[in-house]
């Protein structure tokens, strides 16, 4: 089981940190500057399971603040007022907006990228490894032509720091991936045509068929299943791919299609020369204890399908404009994706959550608007303390939400949209 994030550290943090710098601004066209983060107290909700998204609220696992019954015929929203509008580059716009809804108050962001626009983009953004964690703006300022972005997929936050399901980006480079369970992704073919769905990771060891290859630079190896870890993942994390489990693990280290070490304890910390290929449960350590050193061994990993970019988050909240999502009890800050085929339009929200000023959205309510605002289907990314949201502001790269944690949070991977006309 991947380890629970500390609560008291987290509501520590909640309650200590000061606000964020953000750039101050004038024109009341604009993002106005951000209020500070004010802790609320999180009430209870079920501790996740690591094989099932479905469980997932937010990768840090605090749990949400219960949303009070909505009442047969209540509006979902009183009244909303619109803070700031403003295109960064063209094809881009970004929208705040406060809302009054019989559950209390509401802060949230919508960016629509017109993909069709000669020179945008919408990419994976992520350090270059799997497990490399930095806050959304240092992953974002390297990037040419950078517009937007937010956090992406769910990941071991308290461990190996690495996503839980599938990174690509258009380079094709393909970070980390599995062969099915997480696997809800936004992604896009080479023809420009967008899915929202499952997305599997298809993998093999050439000629042995016994093996199932479940893993590729995943955050844990799935129980009796067998990963695939490259130097793309980062430094070798040892148990923790395993969740602590010691027996019936077994490892080759494979370099040039050939195997030159095995053993049982896991390497820690160290880089990964070559492949490393990893067992977990008796029977993946038996196949796997059959390749001795000198044996051939050829990996082979790919996505399903015609694949040139791909982010996965824990559940689909719409598919053919039909609501999928059924949990409405706990609220959290929340970021989600979604597919605009009339509009030919990439919608991606934001919603401030667990602050006196915006209370976060049940995934119900985060269905709900992400309908309204046009989107056939849609996926939720991970929320909690990684929601964040910066565009490019009078040519500087700025926050336009208030992250919960009233501090940047490091994350793995993200969404970023790109203009290089």
């Amino acid at each position: 089981m991947l380890r629970r994030f500390p609560e008291i550290l987290v509501l520590c943090l909640l309650a200590t940190a000061g606000a964020l710098v953000f750039v101050k601004n004038d024109e009341p066209t604009r993002p106005p500057a951000v209020e500070q983060a004010t802790a609320t107290t999180p009430r209870f909700g079920p501790k996740p399971d690591p094989d099932d998204p479905h469980t997932w609220q937010t990768s840090d696992q605090v749990p949400g603040e219960l949303a009070p019954p909505a009442q047969p015929g209540q509006r979902a929203v009183l009244s909303r007022t619109q803070r700031f509008t403003y295109d960064p580059v063209p094809g881009v716009n970004i929208t705040g907006w406060d809302a009054r809804t019989p559950r209390g108050p509401l802060r949230y962001y919508v960016t629509r990228v017109k993909w069709k626009t000669p020179g945008l983009a919408v990419d994976v953004a992520h350090g270059g490894r799997s497990r490399k964690v930095q806050p959304v703006p240092d992953m974002l300022a390297p990037i040419p032509g950078v517009v937007a972005g937010t956090n992406g997929d769910f990941y071991d936050i308290s461990d190996t720091g690495a996503p839980l399901g599938i990174g690509r980006d258009r380079s094709g480079l393909l970070l980390n991936a599995l062969d099915s369970g997480w696997n809800n992704a936004i992604s896009q073919n080479s023809a420009g045509k967008w899915h929202v769905g499952t997305l599997p990771m298809v993998a093999e060891i050439v000629g042995h068929p016994e093996i199932n290859v479940t893993n590729y630079n995943s955050a844990r190896v799935k129980v009796d299943g067998t990963g695939i870890y490259d130097y793309r993942f980062g430094r070798a994390a040892g148990w923790g791919w395993t969740d602590e489990q010691t027996r019936n693990v077994r490892w080759i280290r494979v370099v040039d299609n050939k195997v030159v070490a095995t053993g049982t304890t896991l390497p820690y910390r160290t880089g990964i020369e070559g492949t490393l290929i990893v067992a977990r449960g008796m029977v993946p350590s038996r196949n796997l204890a059959a390749l001795t050193v000198g044996s051939t061994v050829r990996v082979k990993r790919r996505l399903d399908g015609d694949v040139q970019m791909a982010l996965t988050g824990n559940a689909l909240l719409l598919k053919k404009r039909q609501l999928l999502a059924t949990d409405d009890s706990e609220m959290h800050p929340r970021t989600a994706v979604g597919v605009d085929r009339d509009t030919k339009e990439i919608i991606i929200l934001v919603v401030d959550g667990r602050q006196s000023f915006s209370r976060g959205y049940t995934m119900v309510e985060l269905g709900n608007l992400m309908r309204r605002l046009g989107a056939e289907d849609a996926l939720n990314l991970d929320g909690g303390g990684s929601t964040t949201l910066a565009a490019m502001q009078d040519d500087k790269l700025t926050v336009i939400n208030t992250p919960s944690d009233g501090f940047l949070r490091s994350v793995p991977n993200g969404l970023v949209v790109t203009y290089n006309p």
